[in-house]
């Protein structure tokens, strides 16, 4: 598909930060990047990297303790930062929706899948109920759930996770977002329902052009889905640029070690490549490059100074004082 130059969404200088007794936790860390409409953006990286925080607060949806203490986000030339709640209210799951990672505690298990389908479409969309509830049957269809006249009015504990899964996609596409958030979308989910799940939300990307914003730890989800990708740690962007350049010639050590972690078929070994050592903890960071001591081209430098994030071919940028070699 063609894709199209208008930004629908960026972000510039994003920091969240929870604070607690113990210390502050930067959990995203002056984080930028821009999605283009009908343009699909890998977020990758490992558990607890800011992925999901930064998802969150694009919806500023903080969990307590949390706090947004500085950057942009520009919806469509709109601070979402400085819109107030009832704004806000307008723009979620409005035009920007949220897959969540977990669909069983994302739908609520007191109303039919009917119910919480139509409420959005009721709000945002001024449908009538009768209108809205014709609408949820079709969602429920289009998202490739059989018997939707019948599932419709079926409580969340009794469908399969694959099912609930599609009902989640299916309320986020109700009001036709421009931007999908999905967070993990096919986690603890069956390879099969998997490979069902994302061809799912490719056609309806290319069908509808809504731009979508992939978290995942998958890397061979970002292959299949993404046009561009960001690879965070410790709450910052490591690498960034088209996918097809990433995995190509990756140019950040933990991006490469990342891309070596993965078991190929073509390769005989008793042994799986890992990246030594552990991620630091995120309220005790340490002074110089966050990945410096898993490092294994780490130099003085490293350990007292962060590298700047720096193009290092068109729309390609890395952190990372090799690069200034």
């Amino acid at each position: 598909m063609e894709k199209a130059s208008e930004i629908i969404l960026e972000v510039n200088n994003l920091e969240t930060h929870f604070f607690s007794k113990k210390g502050i936790v930067r959990a995203v860390d002056k984080v930028s990047f821009c999605v283009n409409q009908g343009e699909v953006l890998g977020v990758v990286g490992e558990s607890g990297c800011g992925k999901s925080v930064t998802a969150l607060s694009i919806l500023r949806l903080i969990p307590p303790l949390g706090k947004i203490v500085g950057g942009q986000i520009m919806m469509n030339g709109s601070d979402l930062l400085a819109m107030t709640e009832k704004q806000l209210e307008q723009i979620r799951g409005n035009k920007i929706s949220m897959i969540f990672q977990d669909p069983m505690t994302s739908l609520n298990p007191l109303l039919s899948v009917g119910e919480q389908i139509r409420e959005p479409l009721m709000q945002h969309r001024g449908f009538t109920r009768k209108d809205a509830h014709q609408e949820a049957v079709r969602m429920l269809d289009v998202v490739g759930i059989p018997a939707p006249e019948q599932r419709v009015k079926e409580y969340p504990n009794s469908l399969s996770g694959g099912m609930r899964q599609r009902v989640m996609i299916a309320m986020a596409l109700s009001c036709n977002p421009e931007l999908l958030i999905a967070d993990e979308p096919t986690t603890a989910l069956d390879v099969t329902v998997q490979a069902q799940i994302l061809e799912l939300m490719l056609r309806l990307r290319n069908e509808t052009k809504m731009s979508i914003m992939m978290i995942t730890h998958d890397l061979g989800v970002v292959a299949e889905m993404c046009d561009k990708a960001i690879v965070m740690y410790c709450g910052s962007i490591m690498e960034s640029g088209r996918v097809k350049d990433i995995f190509r010639n990756p140019m950040h050590p933990y991006t490469i070690g990342l891309l070596a972690s993965i078991p190929k078929i073509t390769e005989r070994t008793d042994l799986l490549h890992s990246i030594k050592g552990v991620v630091p903890n995120l309220k005790n960071l340490p002074s110089g490059c966050r990945f410096a001591d898993r490092c294994e081209h780490c130099m003085e430098i490293c350990t007292r100074e962060i590298p700047a994030l720096k193009e290092v071919a068109e729309g390609h940028s890395v952190r990372c004082f090799l690069m200034e070699k």
